[in-house]
């Protein structure tokens, strides 16, 4: 195995994903089509996550409906702020999420959170209209750093859902957003304030409603099940998070603070009182960040770094007097390539929280606390150092360690080793379990497959049999395993030890 390949065979990625040459005569379409069929579930999921989204455009961009706040905020203090809190609440997270997974089910703290993050509107509001005093700001931008911390409730979900799933819906999502954003933007002012209020409750009164209705029983939820006082387990697990690609997003993040105050702020000023269309720079960034991280995803991970990195490095030496919106522009093209790097990581792991039991939300918050930890930094960086040049060289030393983590130079990347083992492991559990079970070659390569999370429309055209035969497969596994349903195969699959 090459080195340049490891993301592409690690053991978040499994057998299933080869090119369409590794299987004469496979679908084109469903090995790199990033849109598959279209069902209420997508569009359900899609609008939950994108009230979150369109709540996140109303607060930046406040400014455009509840009064001029860009001249008398100190927007780079208020950032950090906003920064670290929401890096707080996500390491908060992960030190409970032992006790508390899955997010998604819990209520009264997914209800706190949507409270938390429309009372930061209310605050930044009333500031814009004078009837509370601009220190207010401040703590909004606190509370919305919090009250952010909802969107892991929806990112779990999707990812419980598999890869194809969570890009397809996560895209969707910020066209949404910017759409329901647009709508907001267009109302007189109080209703657009209540409009804004109710956004977080929709985002979080759709994610109740959709896990109640979908109960996800095919999903991998073994990260809930785990003992808080076994050690060795929560050893095990925390050795198996892929800690530098956790690095690698933090210090792709550090140079997209880096560009964040200059970029937000000269954005504004050079669109002058078209300044609201600029929400959609960043949703339409993002959208094509899901693209591509897709895109890289189902043919060469590392390809995407190899992308992504000289994105962000030419943002950081791109002047401002030569950028026509006085930096947007250039946090824009940032946006992309930490975006790209994040969703790309995240995508890689759904495969780990199906095959190898690793705790989702676990997972989602570190990133989140990785990458607000990094930009907080970043954005410190600008602040701190004295010319726009020792930005851009602390930016580029920040890209080429992570470009260095990502290739493990000097030495080899342990993670080839790892991912070798994790597939063998896995491959070895199947036979096992079949074995025992006396399963068919064919129901052993139905389950080989299921097991990594794939629909049984993925298992349909990659063995090229119908619908009612992989029903009729499963079927035959779910009984000779007594089991009934992909989260009780998991467990069976995990229970055998091949230690």
């Amino acid at each position: 195995m090459s080195k340049g390949r490891f993301l592409y065979d690690s053991p978040m990625r499994s057998d299933a994903f080869k090119t369409k040459n590794s299987t004469p005569g496979a679908s084109s379409a469903e090995d790199f089509s990033i849109f598959p069929k279209f069902d209420r579930g997508i569009m359900f999921d899609s609008l939950g996550l994108s009230c979150y989204i369109a709540w996140s455009f109303v607060f930046w961009n406040g400014s455009i409906l509840f009064g001029d706040l860009r001249h008398e905020v100190p927007v780079g203090e208020a950032q950090i702020l906003q920064s670290l809190l929401t890096a707080a609440a996500a390491l908060l997270l992960v030190l409970l999420a032992r006790k508390i997974a899955p997010l998604r089910r819990r209520r009264v703290l997914l209800a706190l959170l949507a409270v938390i993050s429309s009372l930061a509107i209310v605050l930044a509001a009333f500031a814009g209209f004078g009837k509370a005093p601009m220190g207010w700001m401040l703590v909004a931008f606190a509370l919305s750093g919090v009250g952010s911390t909802l969107r892991l409730g929806w990112e779990e979900r999707l990812s419980m859902q598999g890869v194809h799933r969570t890009a397809v819906c996560a895209g969707t999502a910020y066209l949404f957003g910017f759409l329901l954003f647009a709508f907001v933007s267009l109302l007189p002012e109080w209703p657009a304030l209540v409009a804004s209020v109710l956004l977080p409750f929709g985002a979080c009164v759709l994610l109740m409603v959709a896990d109640r209705t979908g109960s996800l029983k095919d999903s991998a939820e073994m990260d809930v099940s785990f003992d808080c006082q076994d050690v060795r387990s929560f050893r095990a697990r925390a050795s198996s998070i892929p800690w530098k690609l956790m690095a690698a997003i933090s210090l792709a993040f550090f140079s997209y603070g880096a560009t964040r105050v200059n970029g937000i702020m000269g954005g504004f000023e050079a669109a002058a009182v078209f300044h609201g269309a600029l929400a959609g720079a960043p949703a339409l960034a993002s959208f094509a960040a899901i693209v591509l991280a897709y895109f890289f995803y189902r043919k060469n991970a590392m390809l995407a770094f190899y992308l992504a990195f000289p994105l962000m490095a030419l943002a950081s030496l791109l002047p401002a007097s030569l950028d026509p919106f006085g930096g947007g522009t250039t946090f824009c093209v940032a946006l992309v390539g930490a975006e790209l790097v994040k969703y790309l990581v995240w995508f890689l792991l759904v495969d780990s929280f199906f095959k190898d039991g690793l705790a989702a939300l676990l997972c989602l918050a570190l990133m989140r606390f990785v990458q607000w930890t990094g930009s907080c930094l970043g954005q410190v960086a600008a602040d701190v150092l004295p010319t726009p040049e020792s930005v851009s060289i602390a930016v580029l030393l920040s890209l080429m360690v992570a470009l260095l983590i990502i290739m493990g130079s000097p030495a080899s990347f342990k993670g080839v080793t790892v991912a070798e083992d994790a597939a063998s492991v896995l491959e070895r559990r199947v036979a096992q379990v079949a074995a025992r079970c006396k399963l068919s070659p064919r129901e052993q390569e139905v389950l080989a497959i299921w097991a990594t999370g794939h629909t049984g429309a993925y298992i349909e055209k990659r063995l090229f049999i119908s619908k009612n035969t992989v029903k009729t497969h499963l079927n035959h596994i779910y009984a000779k395993t007594n089991t009934s349903n992909r989260e009780e195969l998991l467990q069976l699959l995990e229970s055998v030890d091949v230690r």
